[in-house]
């Protein structure tokens, strides 16, 4: 992949609103000011280490032979590839990133549930395969999920803070000057987010989704794979209605804990909330990658475009 240069950055650090009795605390860590003022998230982040999003409701063993969720990204994007850029290794956390319910499930209306076993029972068709493999925009917070092709640069300004995803080539543009979301009929593939400090932590509340994106999603999933023993997020679906709260905490001088509460009366029975240490602090020379989401993804050009991409392909003379 071809590497983009992107300057050298600080830190970020953005959390969601959850009730009061799980919310991160600043936990005494002080961060860096910026010459304003403001905690300084300016920085290049690399995702956390990869955990469950949530606890499956059910067992189901893969047939032999199938895809067990590995070895589905690019395998010379990661190590032991001398191209690949160095990953945290924290601890791998013991339970699911979602706090409440105490479940640790996404707590989907009756219908929904059906409908999420319906979209990855059918993952050969179009209109139900993962928006990101159809290269839409990743929206939140599953932006902050742990895969490992998708880092970030944080700026800052007075007055507002920018975040630059490799996903897609995304920016964010988070204004702190309490003014109010724009029309509702304005739909947004990332929303339209709105930030104020509360301390040290940076809260980010967005709303005005399209209805295209899953709010969550990380890793692979296993082939074949019902909803209900998943435990990577994948399929959950949201309407327009789609409300987050996202909080950025420094919890350290190099990890910015992630919390993200998510609302949606029309299709979860009530917000539910997730954390993770989702920003790891990258070394002082990284750089974004040029992440090409299309770049050797024939069979769901395929399906996308009904054009056997395989046979059309140029192959090099021998």
């Amino acid at each position: 992949m071809t590497k983009v240069h992107a300057g050298r950055i600080a830190v970020v650090a953005l959390v969601l609103a959850v009730p009061a009795t799980s919310l991160a605390q600043d936990g005494g860590f002080e961060p860096p000011r910026t010459e304003w003022g403001d905690p300084d998230l300016r920085g290049h982040y690399l995702p956390g280490p990869y955990q469950a999003l949530e606890t499956p409701t059910s067992e189901w063993v893969p047939p032999e032979g199938a895809n067990q969720g590995q070895g589905a990204a690019f395998s010379r994007f990661f190590e032991p590839d001398p191209d690949a850029p160095a990953r945290p290794t924290p601890a791998r956390p013991d339970g699911p990133m979602i706090i409440d319910p105490p479940s640790g499930r996404v707590p989907f209306q009756p219908w929904a549930t059906e409908q999420r076993n319906e979209i990855m029972a059918r993952q050969d068709q179009l209109e139900h395969l993962d928006p990101r493999v159809k290269c839409l925009p990743a929206a939140f917070p599953r932006a902050h999920l742990p895969v490992g092709y998708n880092t970030y640069q944080i700026e800052q300004g007075p007055g507002f803070v920018l975040m630059l995803y490799e996903w897609n080539h995304h920016s964010r543009y988070i204004p702190l000057d309490d003014s109010p979301h724009i029309d509702p009929a304005i739909r947004l593939g990332m929303g339209d987010s709105r930030g104020r400090w509360e301390g040290n932590t940076l809260v980010v509340d967005t709303t005005n989704f399209t209805d295209n994106t899953w709010p969550v999603g990380h890793g692979a999933p296993p082939e074949g794979a019902p909803g209900s023993a998943l435990s990577t997020g994948h399929g959950v679906f949201h309407s327009g209605q789609l409300h987050v709260i996202e909080r950025f905490t420094f919890i350290d001088a190099n990890t910015i804990q992630y919390t993200a509460t998510i609302e949606d009366a029309d299709v979860f029975s009530q917000p539910w909330t997730l954390r993770y240490n989702a920003l790891q602090r990258a070394a002082d020379d990284h750089m974004l990658f040029e992440y090409a989401c299309h770049e050797g993804n024939g069979r769901n050009l395929s399906l996308m475009t009904g054009i056997d991409v395989e046979a059309a392909r140029v192959h090099p003379i021998p």
